[in-house]
């Protein structure tokens, strides 16, 4: 039986190559809401330096992850798309996909589980990914351990590689490549 990934907003490139090195996305989108872990914040490689943004939800109530909501009080929306253009906008591929990603963080999505589903099919579809997603209600899954190999990023001659950044990174940087990139994985696998 496949492996399960967690549910992530905006998930890092480990956690995409290892459900590809699986065969399959299996996300384990049920269960309960947990405060400070990426189900409600993703990392990007700033100029200065990683930067975490995160989503903020609507304290008390249910805590179940597909319950949760998304608090409308924060202006998080534009911070993190200023934040994201900020980190990538001199990024080969920026504005080849800023507008398919970017609007995402704009619609009027009400519950947390549905902006990370969101997240996570753009960003598979996108990428190119090579293997099947699929979003399971189950709550047992395993944290990704892969040691990301290295791709040209904007800042990199500032920072060195920057790892384990959200896909964003991956897809801003490689944009269609992404998918020789997931090839040379699976080579080194």
């Amino acid at each position: 039986m496949p492996e399960n990934l967690p549910p992530y907003l905006f998930p890092s490139v480990s956690w995409f190559l290892t459900g590809i090195k699986i065969g399959e996305i299996r996300v384990a989108a049920g269960g309960n809401f947990e405060k400070q872990t990426p189900r409600s914040r993703y990392a990007i490689a700033g100029p200065n330096n990683i930067q975490t943004l995160s989503v903020p939800v609507v304290r008390g109530g249910s805590r179940l992850l597909k319950d949760t909501p998304i608090s409308a009080q924060n202006p998080w929306i534009k911070e993190h798309i200023r934040a994201i253009t900020t980190a990538y906008g001199n990024a080969p591929f920026f504005e080849f996909y800023d507008y398919r990603v970017l609007p995402l963080l704009n619609t009027e999505t009400v519950s947390l589980k549905t902006l990370i589903v969101h997240s996570i099919e753009c960003l598979h579809r996108q990428l190119q990914c090579p293997v099947p997603l699929v979003f399971i209600d189950e709550w047992n899954f395993r944290e990704p351990e892969i040691t990301v190999p290295s791709y040209p990023q904007v800042f990199e001659d500032r920072h060195g590689f920057r790892p384990d950044v959200s896909a964003l990174d991956l897809l801003f940087n490689l944009g269609p490549e992404a998918a020789d990139y997931w090839d040379d994985f699976l080579k080194s696998v």
